[in-house]
């Protein structure tokens, strides 16, 4: 996820504003890309503002494409989509969430929390985009 940042910096440095103009134009605060800036991740509802503003993908946000721009009708994401889509990528790859969470480390029972309804932490995203080989807008359900 290191790429964020770096992708994030040039972002922001093509918009020739400072942190604060951007912060009150995009709804995410200076203090907030300050802290991305320097390594901090994002949720995933700070980073759809983050996408909204600069008009891409979050796949492009994260560097896993060099297609910025994406057609959707919406920034928001869909957690049953995300639930859904997961288990897809699963599929696709024949593994089990059980096997997959324990190689990377996160916590299997991290599945039945997303089906009653929690939202995934952005790093467990893109994780799950990179190795499985999805779409991290796609996961998300972003339409």
């Amino acid at each position: 996820m290191e790429e964020f940042k770096e992708i994030l910096k040039e972002l922001i440095d093509e918009t020739n504003l400072s942190l604060r103009q951007l912060g009150k134009l995009s709804s995410v605060s200076a203090v907030q890309y300050s802290r991305y800036l320097n390594g901090a991740v994002p949720t995933i509802d700070v980073v759809l503002k983050i996408a909204k503003y600069f008009n891409c993908t979050l796949d492009y946000l994260f560097g896993l494409t060099d297609k910025r721009q994406g057609k959707f009708k919406s920034y928001n994401y869909n957690i049953s989509k995300f639930v859904d889509n997961y288990k897809k990528l699963l599929s696709a790859n024949k593994t089990t969430n059980y096997k997959f969470m324990k190689s990377a480390n996160f916590d299997e029972s991290i599945l039945r929390h997303w089906q009653s309804g929690s939202k995934p932490r952005l790093d467990v995203v893109y994780y799950i985009a990179k190795n499985l080989g999805g779409s991290m807008d796609e996961l998300i359900g972003r339409d």
